[in-house]
């Protein structure tokens, strides 16, 4: 079974599955044209999920804000969501795309360095997918 099964696109005729990386242009993109999703049987304790769950190259700090926890990065911030197919990991909509991919990308490699598999995969916000 694929990695991306579970992801489904609400139109049958027209399904796609999200990438990992491709070819797509993002260049432009903010944090409203896209969210991650970090896939893998992941286990974060507690003890040690700020440590793991932030990037190493930027200073960041954890706040609450409606009753969420949120990590800001400079004048940016991001939030994670666990979800059935993984964690849902969303950014502020002004958040430039290669910024936010290198913080997704330092979070993927702090989760690798437990020894767990995890991959990064870029979701779209104009596709509307749905998890079978």
């Amino acid at each position: 079974m694929s990695l991306f099964d579970f992801f489904k696109r609400q139109n049958k005729a027209d399904e796609k599955s999200p990438v990992i990386e491709t070819a797509i242009d993002r260049s432009k993109w903010t944090g409203k044209d896209f969210e991650f999703m970090i896939t893998g049987d992941i286990i974060i304790p507690q003890n040690n999920y700020d440590r793991i769950m932030t990037p190493t190259s930027f200073n960041w700090a954890k706040i609450e804000k409606n009753d969420w926890t949120y990590y800001q990065v400079e004048q940016d911030e991001f939030s994670y969501s666990w979800e059935e197919p993984g964690i849902q990991m969303t950014f502020n909509e002004s958040i430039n795309y290669q910024k936010a991919r290198q913080i997704a990308g330092e979070v993927i490699e702090n989760i690798k360095a437990t020894g767990q598999i995890a991959e990064l995969v870029v979701l779209d916000k104009t596709i509307v997918y749905r998890f079978e």
